[in-house]
């Protein structure tokens, strides 16, 4: 049961007010309780950077990119190129990735954060873009070669008003140093899937 509170209360912004908390009792008369001491420990233990952030790494850059998009089976893709500035952020916790390019005539742009999740056990991906008001999440895991990280999620379907969701899966594959592929696969309702979009990364000179 205590675990269970723990975990219910250790959200982002709970997570920062028992930081606080616990840090007017340290400048008070007040000493931690053993409680107090074991919550703090569990907070270090999960918001401490591991082994599975060593891959956000990869990630960091500055980016020539070459998208490929397709609106349904078959047909010819269209192709752009736009460019990316990758960074770790909060001492490597996240990689902020922010994608600049040019699609159907237009300023296209995008802002994705990547991060390793010690509660889940799953990297988590966010983004959001300038042809669009929603969020998207995605979540997954890498294969036994750390080089490709498969991550599923959903979001609104335009098509529908917003009124049911697209599955989507994402690929990502480190196919050498400085260079990864990223594909989006859209999951039908039979289960099928077929690739909307591919991008080629490649880190600049």
């Amino acid at each position: 049961m205590r675990s269970k509170r723990f975990m219910s209360l250790a959200a982002p912004a709970a997570v920062f007010v028992i930081l606080v908390l616990a840090a007017a009792r340290m400048s008070s008369t007040q000493e931690m309780s053993a409680e107090d001491k074991k919550m703090m420990e569990m907070v270090m233990k999960y918001g401490t950077p591991g082994k599975n952030h060593e891959f956000l790494k990869k990630y960091v850059g500055e980016f020539d990119v070459e998208m490929k998009s397709w609106s349904k089976p078959g047909t010819e893709p269209m192709i752009s190129k736009g460019t990316m500035k990758n960074e770790l952020i909060f001492d490597g916790r996240y990689v902020k990735c922010t994608f600049d390019s040019m699609m159907m005539g237009m300023n296209y742009m995008g802002l994705e954060i990547i991060g390793y999740d010690l509660f889940k056990n799953k990297y988590v991906t966010f983004w959001i873009d300038s042809m669009s008001t929603g969020f998207a999440t995605f979540s997954g895991s890498l294969d036994e070669s750390g080089k490709v990280l498969t991550e599923t999620g959903e979001f609104p379907d335009p098509m529908t008003a917003g009124k049911t969701t697209q599955k989507v899966k994402n690929v990502t594959k480190f196919v050498e140093d400085g260079k990864y592929m990223f594909a989006m696969f859209m999951v039908q309702p039979d289960g099928t899937e077929f690739k909307s979009m591919e991008l080629t990364a490649t880190r600049k000179k």
